[in-house]
């Protein structure tokens, strides 16, 4: 069979996005009840694991857009989870710092999330699980050269 006919569920974009939406579709509903979206569970974890950083560093990690995460951040503000202060070595930038209450609620949604992860990878062996996420890694992280 010639690659034009060859079936979309035989073709790594539409795999990647249909396993992708339903990951998403049960994270959802999995942060849902801690108030959380899968983008701010992102952002706090990120502040929790690396410490204050600026709104554009956040935005890169999570290959987010400059637009998004400033919307992004300001659900967390609103909730009280991360704070904005000014940057000290750069008066027109802001850092970014998970507050008490974010430090408090990341392991609840840490949960959630792994909850959301079980669910979705029912049906996958444990060696198959860490297979798929090192696949993964190697496709989405540049690799020495690149």
């Amino acid at each position: 069979m010639s690659d034009a006919g060859r079936p979309l569920d035989d073709r790594l974009g539409p795999l990647l996005g249909r396993a992708h939406l339903a990951h998403r579709a049960v994270t959802e509903r999995a942060l849902a009840d801690l108030g959380l979206g899968p983008r701010e569970f992102g952002a706090l974890s990120l502040l929790v694991q690396h410490g204050p950083q600026s709104q554009q560093r956040l935005g890169e990690r999570q290959g987010i857009d400059r637009t998004t995460m400033v919307a992004i951040v300001d659900a967390l503000e609103r909730k009280g989870l991360v704070e904005r202060r000014r940057d000290p070595r750069d008066r027109r930038a802001y850092s970014l710092e998970a507050t008490d209450e974010g430090r408090r609620v990341l392991p609840l949604a840490s949960a959630a999330a792994d909850r959301a992860e079980d669910e979705v990878l029912a049906g996958v062996t444990p060696a198959d699980r860490r297979r798929l996420k090192d696949l993964l890694r190697r496709i989405a992280e540049p690799g020495p050269g690149a």
